[in-house]
């Protein structure tokens, strides 16, 4: 009986050291809200997200590469790190002065969609979609069972957004904040934590919106990131107007030329060469349906590269985000643009007058360069497949590149802890005519 009891006795001393260790493990301290993150080799985040006290837990959701790496959580005077895993949630407490307990979770968790039905298999979903003269993927859809939204499908953007017009109609609840770094400047926004999203058939719950007010400036409700299909393959079809969501890559696919992309924490990422009639330059481009324009370099690569001076002016513009301030962008005739083995002629682009860095590569292309592609986007395994399509042979209006061009929504080359919403993204861009 002795023997019993003290083996019970430290069978109990076992399991409240552990307790206590991993308690310890888990909990780490704070004297401000504001917290950052650094994610596997990338550098910790320059700005900060905001910890919630009464929202259990503060969902933080990390990029979701397929990708083990190591990621540490600071806050102002300490720091906790994981091993993380795809898919996969990790808890902890960080106690707030000493006396507020605030639970947060790291996540590489996607939020996968559901369909009401019973006992359905998810092979394919066809979502449909309107091309619209503003070159955007408009899709319908509703957050929270309210009206139905416009929306605007954005390869560029890690996160959901909901604009002043959206916000007003489904009446989204905004419980938290977030800095964040536009195209001029910081900018603090707010987030809602928790909604339902509904496109067609398709479902997402607890899904997470930054609200951005964007003046009347955007003719759209909100942004749908490639957050909500990061688990899948996405099918593009310009000519049919159908945005087709499949488990795996369709084995039958033909015409199609396939290139490896860069998608991580910067974003996804595809290789082009501009040809300034004279030279290729080959570099890596945001590959951004929720842009407007065709192509945006940024200064410091057309310094690099030499690449002012060497082709037909067409004119300036203005571009500003949500900070202050603005850069300017001179307008050129691309004399060849070569994408995935394909050339087009003669295509306007935006180049950054000043030293201006686009997501640490060479810039952005826009959608009115990609709708002349049907695509599909295979997010699992980092590979993009274009063909040309009815639109390859569509000529480029320079009204619309030297009137106005748009950039919306967040795309992801800063990391940005929305609402626990833990994504790198960078506020997009509204360029104006200076003339």
């Amino acid at each position: 009986m002795k023997a019993n009891i003290a083996t019970l006795f430290l069978v109990l001393i076992i399991f409240s050291n552990q307790t206590f260790a991993q308690e310890k493990t888990k909990l780490v301290k704070a004297t401000s809200q504001k917290v950052a993150i650094k994610d596997g080799t990338n550098p910790i985040t320059k700005w900060w997200e905001y910890l919630q006290k009464d929202v259990k837990p503060v969902v933080f959701h990390i990029a979701k590469i397929n990708q083990n790496r190591k990621v540490t959580f600071y806050t102002d005077i300490d720091s906790i790190s994981f091993d993380v895993k795809p898919n996969n949630k990790y808890d902890f407490k960080i106690l707030l002065n000493s006396k507020d307990t605030c639970y947060a979770q790291i996540s590489t968790a996607i939020p996968s969609y559901y369909k009401n039905c019973k006992n359905c298999s998810i092979t394919s979903d066809t979502i449909p979609f309107t091309l619209g003269n503003d070159h955007y993927i408009h899709i319908k859809g509703k957050v929270n069972n309210t009206e139905i939204l416009d929306f605007i499908f954005d390869s560029g953007a890690g996160t959901c957004v909901i604009n002043e017009r959206g916000q007003k109609i489904a009446k989204i609840k905004l419980d938290g904040q977030t800095d964040g770094e536009g195209s001029s400047g910081f900018t603090v926004e707010q987030t809602s934590s928790s909604n339902h999203l509904q496109l067609s058939s398709l479902n997402w719950k607890n899904l997470s919106f930054t609200y951005i007010d964007y003046k009347g400036s955007i003719n759209t409700d909100g942004v749908l990131g490639y957050n909500i299909f990061e688990d899948k393959v996405i099918e593009i079809d310009y000519e049919k107007n159908l945005l087709i969501v499949h488990n795996k890559i369709p084995a039958n696919i033909t015409g199609y030329s396939k290139q490896n992309i860069k998608h991580d924490l910067n974003g996804t990422f595809i290789q082009a060469t501009l040809n300034n009639g004279t030279k290729d330059f080959t570099a890596w481009y945001l590959f951004d349906t929720g842009g407007s324009l065709t192509i945006e370099v940024g200064g410091d690569y057309a310094t690099n590269s030499n690449l002012y001076g060497t082709m037909k002016n067409l004119g300036k513009s203005n571009a500003t985000g949500n900070g202050k301030g603005f850069f300017q962008n001179e307008i050129v005739e691309l004399p060849i643009l070569k994408l995935f083995g394909f050339a087009i002629p003669n295509v306007p682009i935006h180049i950054a007058s000043s030293d201006k860095s686009f997501y640490g590569e060479a810039g952005i292309i826009g959608n009115n360069v990609l709708k002349r592609f049907n695509t599909f986007i295979d997010y699992p395994n980092a590979t993009i497949y274009l063909k040309p399509n009815n639109l390859m042979n569509l000529s480029f209006k320079e009204k619309d590149e030297t009137l106005m061009y748009s950039i919306i929504g967040g795309s992801i080359a800063l990391v940005l802890l929305l609402c626990g919403f833990f994504l790198y993204k960078r506020r997009k861009n509204k360029t104006i005519n200076s003339n």
